[in-house]
C-alpha cells in the first residue's frame, strides 16, 4: 500500500535546487552524493571558511555555484531556486 502512494524516484523530472551548509567531512559526503544525481542543481555553498568551499567549487567544476560565507546565508534563503 505504501509504495503506490510514493513516486518513484525514476519519474522525477524536475531539478531540484539546493543550497549545501558546510564542506567539512559529512558535507563532503553529502555534496558527492548530490553531485551524482543528475537531478540536482547546488547553488549555493555555505561554508565559513570560504577558500575552502571555493577550492571544492574549483575542484568539482561546479561553474553555477555561489559560495558564501555564514554570515550571508541570507541570501539562500531570499532565493526561490534553492529549494532543500
Amino acid at each position: 500500500m505504501i509504495q503506490r502512494l510514493i513516486t518513484p524516484i525514476a519519474a522525477m523530472t524536475e531539478r531540484v535546487g539546493v543550497a549545501l551548509f558546510g564542506v567539512g567531512n559529512i558535507g563532503m559526503i553529502h555534496l558527492m552524493n548530490l553531485l551524482r544525481d543528475e537531478r540536482v542543481i547546488v547553488y549555493y555553498i555555505v561554508e565559513r571558511d570560504v577558500a575552502k568551499a571555493t577550492d571544492v567549487v574549483h575542484k568539482y567544476r561546479m561553474t553555477d555555484t555561489i559560495v558564501l560565507s555564514a554570515d550571508d546565508a541570507s541570501q539562500v534563503y531570499a532565493d526561490d531556486r534553492s529549494r532543500v
